[in-house]
């Protein structure tokens, strides 16, 4: 299967007792959850109920304090590259152009491609 197959179709993933502390404060537990390979999925909850955190984990921008995040068999870390978050706050780099803040996170020769769109 190539990266770019595998781009389109999604990851699969699969949460397994995740718990997440922030010192004594318990944010996230036992946290199961089986995700297939293209499903779009909408987290929903009330403010402060770890939907965030969540997020993050995922994203590996936090380490959980227990149990598993496993896609396709392997660990997370391991499909880094396939994930993507965005923030529900801005994150522009206003000294950038608009072309550059929506290339942040992309790899590869991206910019001619994106340069003929326009």
């Amino acid at each position: 299967m190539t990266a770019l197959h595998s781009i389109r179709q999604g990851i699969p993933l699969a949460i397994e007792g995740i718990g997440k502390a922030f010192g004594e404060r318990v944010v996230l537990r036992g946290i199961d959850l089986q995700i297939p390979a293209g499903q779009f999925v909408a987290v929903v909850g009330r403010s402060g109920c770890g939907k965030s955190t969540l997020l993050r984990l995922l994203a590996g921008l936090n380490q959980p304090s227990r149990g598993a995040i496993d896609s396709a068999g392997e660990h997370l870390a391991d499909n880094r590259d396939e994930v993507r978050l965005m923030f529900q706050d801005a994150r522009l780099l206003p000294w950038k152009r608009v072309i550059d803040n929506v290339g942040l996170g992309l790899v590869g020769d991206w910019r001619p491609r994106a340069d003929q769109a326009l």
